[in-house]
């Protein structure tokens, strides 16, 4: 929805905002308190600096390459999830897992692949890396908060940080040009509709996610589900954005699709 226009990142701004006054509502209209528990704050910090990877790392990329190259790569999440938890928790894996990471690998190698180059863009390749790891870090995070505090109460705090945050980077990328918050609002009105259905959309996708870990839903699995959106997206980018190559996009991506789910059935 936010891509080609103006000023991305205030809009991406915007739809955390948007995350902000749902979350607050949400959380009033239902009587929730609150109040956070110390505990949480470093999950919060945690959720924040990933989200915040995410967001820069998945803007930054689809304005240099298609979002039917970079997405699939953006949301291979799990890998990094298993990674972690392989070499900071000490988790043992089974063969499975690597099949399905070297199955990860390659397909995110190859969608973005073209004649004569191993890398189309380096960068855009990069940003996409980084986006994924912040998507496995705040998934992480996300997920041992919701052993002590609610889905709405925990995303107003994390929003509030990531909206702040958010319009500091679009500063800085401006070089230093203050925007008052009335300019901030002035320049969301330009596409209200694309700001509010994407912060609609995305909020009650999110609750659902957060709501699945209060269950004890493992993170590497809850994103490995999430990666339906891949085809989801091709699909749209070449519908809606008008961006070539469907079919090759379309098997590559399969490829990523299909190692994750080798992860998840030798997680479960």
């Amino acid at each position: 929805m936010l891509k080609g226009t103006a000023q991305p990142m205030l809009c991406y701004a915007g739809v955390s905002f948007t995350w902000v006054v749902l979350a607050g509502f949400h959380a009033v209209a239902t009587g929730q308190d609150l109040f956070l528990q110390r505990e949480v704050w470093p999950f919060v910090a945690t959720s924040v600096f990933g989200l915040s990877l995410y967001y820069y790392g998945t803007l930054s990329a689809l304005r240099r390459g298609n979002l039917s190259i970079y997405y699939p790569i953006i949301r291979s999440s799990p890998i990094a999830i298993v990674v972690f938890s392989w070499l900071v928790m000490d988790q043992s894996y089974s063969w499975l897992t690597i099949v399905g990471i070297f199955t990860v690998l390659l397909g995110g190698l190859m969608i973005q692949k073209t004649p004569g180059s191993f890398l189309k863009d380096s960068k855009a390749f990069s940003l996409a890396v980084i986006a994924m790891l912040g998507s496995a870090a705040y998934s992480i995070s996300d997920a041992g908060a919701m052993q002590f505090t609610t889905p709405a109460v925990y995303l107003l705090y994390t929003n509030i940080a990531v909206t702040v945050l958010l319009l500091s980077i679009h500063r800085w990328e401006s070089r230093g040009d203050l925007m008052s918050f009335a300019q901030v609002v002035q320049h969301w009105m330009l596409v209200p509709w694309k700001i509010i259905l994407a912060g609609v959309s995305s909020y009650l996708s999110y609750l659902f996610i957060l709501m699945a870990f209060q269950l004890g839903a493992e993170a590497a699995a809850v994103s490995a589900v999430r990666q339906a959106s891949i085809p989801v997206s091709i699909t749209l980018a070449a519908i809606i954005l008008l961006e070539p190559s469907f079919l090759k996009n379309i098997a590559w991506a399969s490829l990523i699709a299909l190692g994750i789910i080798f992860i998840t059935f030798s997680t479960l």
